[in-house]
């Protein structure tokens, strides 16, 4: 059987009022009574009314909608950001729509652009650097935005970040404290905020603990394991070849596991690893990967609770960021090293 559409006059003719009173109803408008707004709510429920939520949104201005933006739905980091995110999202009657960018930076423009034509009433996003210029286009229009993870320079936009310079730091003492003066360093993608404050707190480890480091033990990774996989076996080649190394994320220390077995080399024996992150993985391959744990379903809440904060508000309670701390969990890929 056919369903016939309800409409707004539909609504008003039997209720008797105009489709003026109904529709300040529906918008919760002031200067209408209890009495007239009691009598058009129930033939509301009675003729089953059900307004398009976006066509009304766009008549109040918002939707309830956010965007989230994140650069890698396959690294198992950011899976548990996003549930984070849309968690809170929905405990304060939000929906969120979702872009993955796989580290593109064209598709970072592309994910904006879709996510304004959505109109969404605010975005949650990671960028890289060189995109710099996207967020400051969304500032000039007053768009609420809230940064997560990596954090432009420069940028007015509140961030909701882990303390990556200090985690690369305790990271990197670790194997200090180890024994380990010969530590090299994989890197992700140095074109990220995060990439960058990691390697500064390897060298600011370096550097305090007095130790020497070679330039060619320093390699740029992208994150992925198959770029840890390329990195650990450029090191393993090497003359001169590091015992330890601190990698910059967990995907590509998984990666590097797989270059050190090709060699026939064992892990913390021949060569220490931490990772950083702490997906789900490191704790159950063998070794157990010692790596930085960080807030990830946090860091997504967080994120969530200030930009919602922001639209409801339309005003800035706080413009500090928001620096959640990493934490080093050890296990069985790092050992001491009498030899350095």
């Amino acid at each position: 059987m056919l369903k016939i559409k309800v409409t707004i006059k539909d609504i008003a003719k039997e209720a008797g009022v105009s489709t003026t009173t109904v529709s300040r109803v529906l918008n919760d408008k002031p200067d209408v009574s209890e009495a007239t707004k009691k009598k058009i709510q129930k033939v509301i429920d009675k003729l089953g009314y059900n307004p398009n939520g976006i066509a009304r949104g766009l008549v109040l201005q918002k939707t309830h909608t956010i965007g989230l933006i994140i650069p890698d739905i396959s690294n198992p980091f950011f899976p548990e950001v996003a549930k984070g995110v849309e968690d809170r999202a929905r405990e304060l009657n939000y929906s969120v729509i979702f872009c993955n960018t796989d580290n593109d930076k064209e598709r970072e423009k592309e994910a904006i652009a879709l996510m304004k034509s959505k109109h969404v009433d605010g975005i949650i996003l990671s960028l890289s650097i060189s995109n710099k210029e996207e967020l400051y286009k969304l500032e000039e229009k007053n768009f609420d935005v809230v940064q997560i993870d990596r954090k432009i320079p420069d940028s007015n936009y509140r961030a909701v970040v882990i303390d990556n310079t200090l985690g690369a730091y305790n990271a990197t003492s670790h194997l200090v404290e180890l024994g380990h003066t010969k530590i090299a360093h994989v890197t992700g993608d140095l074109e990220i905020q995060t990439s960058q404050d990691r390697l500064e707190g390897f060298k600011k480890a370096i550097d305090n603990f007095d130790l020497d480091y070679k330039e060619e033990w320093i390699i740029e990774g992208d994150f992925s394991k198959e770029s840890g996989y390329q990195a650990m076996k450029k090191l393993l080649r090497l003359e001169d070849r590091p015992k330890a190394v601190f990698i910059a994320n967990d995907l590509m220390a998984i990666g590097a596991y797989e270059a050190i077995f090709e060699m026939g080399l064992e892990i913390a024996e021949d060569i220490s690893v931490v990772g950083y992150d702490d997906i789900e993985i490191a704790s159950i391959i063998k070794p157990g990967l010692t790596t930085m744990t960080q807030p990830k379903y946090k860091l997504g809440q967080t994120a969530a609770d200030i930009l919602i904060a922001k639209i409801d508000s339309k005003e800035d309670v706080d413009d500090e960021d928001i620096i959640l701390n990493p934490k080093l969990i050890i296990r069985d890929s790092t050992r001491g090293n009498e030899d350095g």
